[in-house]
């Protein structure tokens, strides 16, 4: 009797007994975990940012900053840059009733931006100039591509112009790869070897237009010019249908006067006509090449012909007029009939490029360690978890 009333008692206690309280899954856990180190992550920046010191980081100007190609080093940097800003392809986004204007640094190319604040009494297109805040790189904002759809569909054309003498500078100052020359503003720009320069020359000769009307064949055209007695080149084919086209050698200050006898004793219609009287006029040459197949030989720009279809211009041989030479496969031209340099690039944005946003200071992420240290807390608690659970399951 005694037996049955123990195991009755023994029963109950166990009925009694609080139920050992079921683990949370695994899955849980592991999910949690996942999302808290995606968190970290993306977080990972404004922490980041938090630990930079409260004094900015001094980049000077724009152009200093890309002379040697844009730096690797500036993500979540807090600095002060200088710069021109391109308020013609301005972008302004309003959220609510904050409106922001992104504006293209012009120094930086495709690959400087900045973001800035504006508010009711803001100037329209009137910017100071200076950037200061966070720089962050480009390619990882989540609105990069809004930034790029626009700004490359704004087709922007970045042009510089610079002389003779910055040319041949440039060239006889190479070192390496590429040319750094400065252009009418004052301001330095890079060409890489690969990117062409136009290079407009001034040809010594000049054009000759003897209309049809007025002379009725070629023959006839070209014995008026030969009667001038300078060297003269005649192309074979005539194409143009109003007059004919020849090439003479003729000092500047005796253009005039050779116009003059072209046209002595021929009848001319009261209206200006193409296809009456003669026209002299100055001749030049654009070469659109690589900026790596120019060179300078001491007065002389050397430039790699290539297949260009650009006329050489001519020389005196013989006492006429041949198309100028080609020394093993270069074309010789005197710096001095170097009228102007240009260079073109087309702008378009650069995801290792950099965007400030102004007024965006380290001090203004205060929450940033504290979401960071929860959400790390989160994580390590369920990662410890997980590995709790490993063990029992191993044992």
């Amino acid at each position: 009797m005694s037996d049955a009333t123990s195991e009755h008692e023994e029963m109950d206690e166990m009925a009694a007994a609080p139920r050992p309280r079921r683990r949370r899954s695994p899955v849980v856990d592991a999910v949690v975990s996942a999302l808290g180190i995606y968190l970290l992550v993306t977080m990972w920046g404004d922490f980041r940012y938090w630990l930079r010191s409260a004094e900015p980081t001094d980049l000077k100007t724009a152009a200093a900053l890309m002379e040697e190609g844009i730096p690797d080093d500036l993500d979540e940097s807090y600095v002060v840059l200088r710069g021109t800003p391109d308020i013609q392809h301005a972008a302004r986004l309003k959220a609510d009733e904050r409106v922001t204007s992104y504006l293209r640094i012009v120094e930086g190319g495709g690959s400087l931006f900045a973001a800035v604040d504006r508010t009711e009494n803001s100037e329209p297109n009137q910017f100071e100039g200076v950037y200061e805040g966070r720089m962050r790189r480009l390619g990882k904002l989540r609105m990069y591509p809004w930034i790029e759809s626009f700004f490359n569909a704004e087709a922007i054309v970045q042009g510089h112009e610079a002389d003779s003498a910055t040319l041949m500078t440039a060239l006889a100052e190479r070192s390496g790869a590429g040319l750094s020359l400065t252009d009418a503003d004052g301001k330095t720009f890079r060409v890489a070897d690969d990117e062409r320069l136009s290079v407009a020359v001034e040809l010594p000769d000049v054009q000759l237009q003897l209309g049809r009307s007025s002379f009725k064949s070629k023959r006839a055209a070209e014995a008026a010019v030969a009667d001038l007695g300078v060297p003269y080149f005649a192309p074979e084919e005539q194409k143009n249908s109003s007059f004919y086209k020849f090439y003479a050698r003729v000092p500047a200050s005796e253009r005039g006067s050779i116009e003059g006898r072209l046209v002595e004793g021929l009848e001319l219609p009261e209206r200006p006509d193409a296809s009456y009287g003669a026209a002299v006029l100055p001749t030049s040459a654009t070469y659109f090449l690589p900026a790596g197949s120019l060179a300078r030989d001491g007065d002389e720009l050397v430039l790699t012909y290539g297949d260009s279809t650009t006329s050489r211009g001519y020389e005196v041989k013989d006492g006429a007029l041949v198309e100028r030479a080609l020394e093993n496969g270069k074309l010789r031209l005197p710096a001095a009939a170097i009228r102007s340099v240009r260079f073109e690039r087309d702008v378009h944005v650069d995801p290792n490029g950099y965007l400030i946003t102004v007024g965006e200071t380290p001090s203004s992420q205060w929450m940033a360690p504290l979401m960071w240290g929860t959400v790390l807390m989160v994580v390590g608690w369920n990662l410890l978890s997980l590995v709790w659970w490993w063990r029992r399951r191993q044992g």
